[in-house]
C-alpha cells in the first residue's frame, strides 16, 4: 500500500486541476498525519470522477509493476514463490481454493507455471464471460471406463478475487475477462471507493460469495500477507476475529487484528510466522501465546518454502 499511496499522492493534484475535489485534501492530509492508504481514504467523500482517477491510476501502477514480473519469468530470470509452493500444495488433493484481494494476476501466473489449471469462474480466453460452470467443465476430463464414459477432475486452483482483476472490463451490463490492456479502466474496487464499490456490486457478489463458501466448508487455513482487515471476508474467515479451523498465518507484520485473532482462537490451533524486528528472523506466534523465535526466514512465502515444505 505504501508504493501506491505515494504514487496517488504523486499522480492525482495534476489530474484534480481540471476537475477539482476538495475531498482529495482530506485523504492527503490524513496521508501526511500517518494514516495508511485505506484509513485515509476512508476518511474522505470523493467525487465518482475522482474515485474514477485513482482506480485507473491504481491500475496502471500495478500493471506495469506485473508486466516486469511476467517478463523476467518468460525469460527464465525468475522464478515465482508460488510455484513451489502451488506445487507442494497439490501433492495432497486435487482442488484447492484461494481468495485474494490483489488485482495483478500473479497467482494465476504462477499456478499456470506449476503446469496446474487455474478456475478463475470464466469461461473464455479473449473475451471471457462470468461462468462457473463451464469454467469448472473446462477441469474435467473424460475416459472411457469399458463402453461407459466417464469424467475426472483434473487438478485446479479455484481463484476468487472479491475486489476485481486487472483483466476484468465492462461490456455493456456484464463482466468480460481479457488478459490483453486496451487501455480501458479494470473492473477493480480501490481502498476507500465506495462510490465504485456500489456502482459494480453485483459483479464482484459471485466472486466473494463463491470463495466465503469455499472457505466455510474448508477443513483447514492459511493466510499469507493478510492483516485481518477486512470486513466483507473476516464473518467467513474468522468470525469475530475468532479462528475455529487449524490455521497458518504467514506474514512480514502481525497486524493489530492479526494479534487479536491469534489471541481469541486459544482453543484451535494456529501457528503465525512473522518477521523478528531488525535481522529479519522468524518469530513464531501460536494460539497459546507461546513464542519461539529461529534463525531462518520463514516469514515470506520463499522463506517458507525452502525452511518449511
Amino acid at each position: 500500500m505504501g508504493p501506491l499511496a505515494e504514487h496517488l499522492r504523486r499522480e492525482i493534484p495534476p489530474r484534480l486541476a481540471a476537475a477539482p475535489d476538495s475531498a482529495w485534501g482530506v485523504v492527503a492530509a490524513a496521508l501526511d498525519a500517518g494514516d495508511n492508504l485505506e484509513v485515509a481514504m476512508g476518511k474522505a467523500d470523493l467525487l465518482p470522477a475522482t474515485v474514477e482517477m485513482i482506480v485507473a491510476e491504481t491500475a496502471q501502477l500495478i500493471s506495469a509493476k506485473e508486466r516486469n514480473v511476467f517478463a523476467k519469468v518468460l525469460a527464465g530470470e525468475r522464478e515465482l514463490p508460488f510455484t513451489p509452493f502451488v506445487k507442494h500444495l497439490f501433492k495432497a488433493g486435487k482442488e484447492f481454493h484461494i481468495i485474494t484481494t490483489n488485482y495483478d494476476r500473479l497467482i494465476e501466473f504462477a499456478t499456470e507455471a506449476a503446469e496446474i489449471g487455474v478456475d478463475s469462474r470464466f469461461f473464455g480466453y479473449l473475451h471471457g464471460k462470468s461462468d462457473p460452470k463451464r469454467s469448472t467443465d473446462a477441469h474435467r476430463d473424460s475416459y472411457f471406463s469399458g463402453r461407459n464414459p466417464q469424467f475426472r477432475t483434473l487438478p485446479r486452483l479455484c481463484v476468487h478475487k472479491p475486489h476485481g482483476s486487472l483483466d476484468w472490463y465492462e461490456v455493456g451490463d456484464k463482466i468480460v475477462r481479457c488478459p490483453i490492456d486496451t487501455g480501458a479502466v479494470p473492473m477493480i474496487i480501490t481502498p476507500g471507493a465506495t462510490k465504485y464499490r456500489e456502482s459494480f456490486r453485483s459483479a464482484f457478489d459471485g466472486q466473494r460469495n463463491a470463495g466465503n463458501r469455499a472457505a466455510s466448508k474448508a477443513n483447514r487455513l492459511m493466510f499469507i500477507g493478510y492483516g485481518f482487515n477486512d470486513d466483507h471476508l473476516e464473518p467467513y474467515l474468522c468470525p469475530n476475529l475468532k479462528l475455529t479451523k487449524p490455521t497458518v498465518i504467514v506474514t512480514q507484520t502481525l497486524s493489530d487484528n492479526a494479534l487479536k485473532v491469534i489471541k481469541n482462537s486459544n482453543e484451535t490451533e494456529v501457528i503465525a510466522l512473522c518477521a523478528y524486528p531488525g535481522l529479519g528472523w522468524t518469530r513464531i506466534v501460536n494460539q497459546d501465546g507461546e513464542e519461539l523465535v529461529v534463525s531462518e526466514q520463514l516469514w515470506n512465502l520463499e522463506g517458507f518454502n525452502k525452511g518449511v515444505l
